[in-house]
């Protein structure tokens, strides 16, 4: 996603992840014969236990939020986990000179400026 973001944009498309921690479908407990219990049951004994559980629906509101952001919501990354919503993406670019550290974080922004590569246009190389 983080690498074709960009070029999405430039299409007008949007790109976006939702990346869904333990969720209460039959995928649970479908194949698995040990646990024999309905996903519902499943979930509320790991529940209890302090696993934090989603329930479809937030999976599909956060899809709809998406949708709703249109091109603005290009290169989100939302994380749900016990129902609650939290963009990744937006956080790991507020802190990138802390995780980056600063030489590295010009470096990449520099990255961004430079003169694309050579490509190959009918037979000859040509500068875009």
């Amino acid at each position: 996603m983080r690498a074709l973001k960009q070029e999405c944009l430039k299409l007008r498309i949007a790109i976006s992840v939702v990346a869904p921690a333990i969720t209460v479908t039959p995928i649970l407990t479908g194949n698995n014969r040990r646990m024999a219990a309905p996903p519902d049951v499943y979930a509320e004994e790991m529940a209890k236990l302090g696993v934090p559980i989603n329930k479809p629906e937030s999976i599909a509101l956060a899809v709809c939020w998406l949708f709703n952001e249109g091109i603005k919501g290009s290169g989100a990354g939302i994380f749900i986990q016990a129902d609650r919503f939290s963009d990744l993406e937006r956080g790991l670019a507020k802190s990138r000179e802390q995780w980056m550290g600063k030489e590295m974080l010009e470096l990449f922004r520099g990255g961004r400026t430079a003169p694309l590569f050579d490509r190959i246009e009918g037979g000859e190389k040509a500068k875009m």
